[in-house]
């Protein structure tokens, strides 16, 4: 959803958040996986994903029951995992995320995903940027195209819906055309299933759980090899949302936390 307007519209709340998200875009655009960690608090720990491989290293909420509460919660900077080199866009195995390993298990067998860039579970400062963030290509030059994933700890954004009528409410907004693929509302343990496309450029596939975390993947058009059916399977998995900590209420932002906590920009796309 983060990629949904790409042309200014009226400043009201919808197309406010949704230039937030361009923006948002922007940022991730600027910053190269080799971008230097930003000093972190005393208040926060960040997140290393570099060293021993996540697989054999414990993780946050991994085998816990989903709904358990992980500890600690997600703090601490985004960092990017490290490029295979200077000047290849892509993560070697031995850095993915946990998971990252979880989502190419769940997806369709095939041997030219490529994890482009990715930062593991943390806390980047900003209400309406999630907790984790990868880009994985169908090849190494997107020859199929390329998918994105994102996991929110706790969903505070305006363009994540929180029922089918906040969809509905998103895809009115703006002025490019966006159209409600399906929606299912949810309940008890279900999560809002949703999907949303793009003026016939990307699909937007999201679950939305009602302690607020959310697991939300974008497919753009070249990549339609991987089907919206895969992609419910993907968002809605029990054990990718295993890995995503609980928390009672919205992260700080860096507000919150003053002005000596700076967050880091998210990756290049």
């Amino acid at each position: 959803m983060q990629r949904l307007s790409e042309v200014a519209g009226p400043a009201d709340l919808a197309d406010a958040a949704l230039q937030g998200a361009k923006g948002m875009r922007r940022r991730r655009g600027a910053l190269t996986a080799l971008a230097a960690v930003a000093a972190v608090a005393a208040l926060t720990v960040p997140f290393t994903m570099r060293g021993t491989p996540p697989a054999a290293a414990p993780g946050i909420g991994i085998d816990l029951p989903v709904g358990a509460a992980a500890s600690p919660p997600v703090a601490g900077e985004c960092e990017t995992a490290p490029m295979v080199n200077p000047t290849t866009k892509e993560v070697a195995a031995g850095d993915w995320p946990q998971y990252v390993r979880t989502v190419l298990d769940l997806l369709p067998d095939r041997d030219d995903y490529v994890v482009q860039n990715a930062y593991d579970l943390c806390n980047p400062g900003q209400p309406d940027i999630s907790n984790a963030y990868t880009v994985i290509n169908l090849g190494h030059q997107r020859e199929y195209g390329h998918l994105t994933v994102n996991l929110f700890v706790h969903e505070t954004s305006p363009w994540v819906p929180g029922s089918c009528a906040d969809l509905n409410v998103i895809a009115a907004a703006g002025l490019q055309p966006r159209d409600v693929v399906f929606c299912e509302d949810g309940g008890g343990a279900s999560p809002l299933l949703y999907g949303l496309s793009y003026a016939g450029t990307s699909l937007t596939v999201g679950a939305v759980y009602a302690d607020h975390r959310a697991v939300v993947m974008e497919r753009d058009a070249a990549a339609s090899v991987i089907s919206v059916e895969q992609l419910k399977q993907v968002v809605s998995s029990q054990e990718l949302l295993s890995l995503v900590p609980v928390t009672d209420g919205p992260l700080p932002t860096t507000a919150a936390r003053g002005p000596e906590v700076k967050a880091s920009s998210a990756p290049t796309r």
